[in-house]
């Protein structure tokens, strides 16, 4: 009936669930603004999280997989990374921040 913890999350809950630093990450992207690129050292700071989580676990690549984030790379520079306002999983993100502030306020 319930997955195996070993095994690959089968919702987009579980995708965000799976790496416990992102929530954080998706709040605070949906704060930042998109026209501005972010170290990951920025991500970090401006998450609230500890830099070596965020590396050591692949939560940015995650989120940059799940179409929260967009990864810019010059050969041997540092990568920076946007947030990537043009995906159905952000405005999704959006739309369910925007419903749960509603709720909230009733």
């Amino acid at each position: 009936m319930f997955d195996d913890a070993n095994d690959e999350p089968e919702t987009g809950w579980g995708h965000v669930a799976s790496h416990d630093d992102a929530p954080a990450v998706i709040d605070t992207l949906l704060r930042l603004d998109p026209e501005t690129t972010y170290t990951k050292t920025e991500l970090s700071d401006e998450a609230g999280v500890a830099l070596k989580s965020l590396y050591l676990d692949g939560t940015l690549d995650h989120l940059v997989e799940m179409g929260f984030l967009e990864k810019h790379a010059d050969e041997g520079e540092e990568a920076l990374f946007s947030v990537d306002t043009g995906t159905d999983v952000f405005e999704a993100a959006v739309a369910f921040d925007d419903a749960v502030a509603a709720q909230l306020d009733e």
